[in-house]
């Protein structure tokens, strides 16, 4: 490697890091404003906007995943969803962890608001977080456990450790849901070992949060949100 190269292999965590980042930030920053629908908006045009900024990570995105892999995927995406909203009520959750999510009930909202915000929500939940989530947690966290100079590392090798490291720190990402969410980041670490494919990944999770979507919108049960 010459060393006109070496700076960008330093920096090769940080298109992943990145889009990730933004969002976690943004979200802390949510109740400085008085809406929540408009600091989550703007929360979604800014995360947008590192993302595409940050597209050379989309690289990892190929191949498609074969016909079985998507199979697969789109029935664990519906199986992580099931235990998402089984579970819950079944193990603590300590205000050290976070406590309780916080509730938004869209239905409050004039009605060309709400549309807006449901049309952001259902787009960040089911288009946007599963792909820069994936891009973090699956291709870029899995392997930086592995070998911190992930881009030797194919994608889809996973260990028992990686996938551990990584799923515990995915439960740390979502408190209040913390034990499916150790489940879920093993389930998805198995789904990128066995079809060497991120966007299994980013489909089993879009198919995990549409289905959360359309049972918050249905039943009310909005600290899913």
């Amino acid at each position: 490697m010459t060393e006109l190269e070496s700076p960008p292999a330093r920096n090769a965590w940080l298109p992943y890091v990145a889009p990730m980042a933004t969002f976690l930030i943004l979200t802390s920053c949510e109740s400085y404003l008085s809406s929540y629908p408009l600091a989550y908006a703007i929360k979604m045009v800014v995360v947008t906007a590192v993302l595409i900024a940050c597209r050379s990570t989309w690289r990892d995105l190929k191949p498609f995943p074969r016909p079985v892999d998507l199979a697969i995927a789109v029935a664990l995406g519906l199986l992580i969803f099931f235990a998402w909203v089984g579970l819950d009520g079944y193990y603590p959750v300590s205000k050290f962890m976070g406590g309780e999510r916080a509730e938004f009930n869209p239905n409050t909202l004039e009605p060309p608001v709400r549309i807006g915000f449901l049309a952001l929500r259902f787009y960040g939940l089911v288009l946007l977080v599963p792909v820069f989530e994936e891009l973090f947690w699956r291709s870029f966290g899995i392997r930086y456990v592995i070998d911190p100079e992930f881009t030797k590392v194919p994608v889809g090798k996973v260990t028992p450790m990686a996938a551990a490291v990584t799923s515990v720190v995915f439960a740390l990402a979502h408190p209040a849901e913390w034990l499916p969410a150790i489940l879920t980041g093993l389930a998805w670490a198995w789904l990128v070992h066995k079809s060497k494919s991120i966007t299994a990944c980013v489909i089993s999770h879009a198919v995990t949060n549409l289905a959360l979507g359309i049972y918050v919108m249905t039943t009310g049960h909005w600290k899913f949100w």
